[in-house]
């Protein structure tokens, strides 16, 4: 049997009978992908190459045979569903196909696809590390996370998380290190094997490069002649320094090469750029167990997609704890009526405004994106009011002083000095006058 496998060829698999390739679609190091006829059903199937299955096949083939059995820990992940038999000491394993509309995020960088708004790109964001939450939580880690592992939509920013044939309990050695350029510095000086820890680095990788298109770790220090295999660990491994770093500049971005993260950086606001900071600071490097956490970025994600508001002239306005300011496009001000209070922040009432679980503490990871109230536009006056959608009765309290009970799907009006408690925490609604 040849390296890429001829249309029609058959083989049995371990859970649902046997798969049929069709059509090669694509080839990468570990192996190739084909669209395959699965239980009467078009199927993705990638077959490994002989010897890509590291030091012990028998192990790999085993841990994908677990994830097979336990299932998607969420949604977003293109899962493994079945296994096939062994042929000429190799193997390959179904997954759903990639939906049309939905691209890599080397397209992204290379500018050959646009997020439609910034609001898709936090989107993007959130289920990513949202994902990762639920997946870390469980016990697992990913191990390999890199560029080529994320399908992701630009009109809505949902994801696709592709090539799950590493994730495997965390601390477990499936012989992948990852892919250069996206491993955590640990790694990269053979410190240590993958592990949620260097998942996280790499996340965080990601979502800088999601908004600014650059990789955070490539400024001017990336820019010679000559990448050599010295240079490379002194970059990634051993003397890794953020692009974007305050205190030292010597990596600092190119003013052409690097145009996207001086535009887009001085635009974001300061808690988004100091997760950032933190997630590649000095500390970060060198202690793994100081990297932000998953519910950290969810934090300041559904945060600042709560700030952003359209303008009527079609560009989106950042706006900080909630006040109004004017479009950089049109120059008017932003339209926000209301704003509601948190406890360490603000944000704008309006339209479509949503409060998500997670913004109100520690909650279950698979709740962590879930609305619990949900800002909406009586058609015929335009007057606003705010839904509950916790599913359970609120605590509010009416600007007359008056306690009462808010049953869920009951919806109350936007008005000056109202709050209402949801989780055990208050929030306040406030004019814009």
């Amino acid at each position: 049997m040849g390296e890429i496998l001829e249309n029609g060829f058959c083989i049995k698999t371990l859970f649902g009978g046997s798969v049929k390739v069709e059509k090669f679609l694509a080839e990468g190091g570990q192996g190739s992908v084909y669209v395959a006829e699965y239980n009467g059903q078009k199927k993705a199937l990638k077959w490994y190459k002989k010897g890509s299955l590291g030091a012990n096949p028998t192990a790999f083939y085993e841990n994908i045979k677990q994830n097979v059995m336990r299932g998607a820990p969420s949604d977003e992940f293109l899962w493994p569903l079945d296994i096939t038999e062994w042929v000429d000491g190799t193997f390959g394993y179904i997954m759903d196909l990639r939906p049309e509309g939905y691209y890599e995020v080397t397209e992204y960088m290379l500018c050959h696809v646009r997020f439609q708004s910034y609001r898709a790109i936090i989107d993007a964001a959130l289920r990513i590390v949202s994902a990762f939450r639920i997946l870390h939580n469980a016990g697992y880690s990913y191990q390999d996370l890199n560029d080529g592992n994320f399908f992701i939509n630009p009109q809505n920013g949902k994801v696709l998380i592709c090539d799950n044939d590493n994730v495997a309990p965390d601390g477990t050695e499936t012989g992948i290190i990852g892919k250069p350029r996206y491993m955590a510095p640990e790694i990269v000086l053979g410190k240590t094997k993958p592990n949620s820890l260097t998942d996280r680095f790499s996340m965080s990788l990601i979502i800088y490069i999601l908004f600014c298109l650059n990789h955070p770790l490539e400024g001017k220090r990336y820019l010679v002649s000559a990448l050599t295999p010295n240079l490379q660990e002194k970059l990634y491994g051993s003397e890794p320094l953020f692009m974007m770093d305050p205190n030292d500049k010597s990596n600092a971005p190119h003013p052409v090469v690097h145009k996207n993260s001086l535009t887009v950086w001085p635009c974001l606001p300061d808690y988004m750029q100091k997760i950032f900071l933190d997630a590649f600071s000095q500390k970060a490097f060198q202690k793994p167990a100081s990297r932000p956490r998953e519910v950290d970025w969810l934090n300041v994600l559904t945060r600042f997609r709560s700030e952003i508001v359209p303008c009527s002239c079609g560009n989106e306005i950042f706006t900080q704890q909630g006040e109004k300011c004017n479009c950089e496009e049109c120059g008017k001000k932003a339209d926000i009526p209301f704003k509601l209070i948190f406890t360490e922040y603000s944000i704008p009432a309006i339209k479509d405004s949503r409060i998500y679980r997670c913004q109100l503490g520690v909650c279950d990871e698979k709740e962590a994106l879930t609305p619990v109230a949900h800002v909406l536009q009586k058609k015929d006056t335009g007057a606003l009011g705010i839904k509950n959608k916790s599913g359970k009765r609120w605590d509010a309290v009416t600007t007359k002083g008056t306690a009462r009970k808010v049953t869920p799907d009951e919806v109350i009006p936007l008005k000056d000095g109202i709050t209402f408690t949801v989780s055990g925490h208050t929030i306040t609604i406030k004019e814009n006058r």
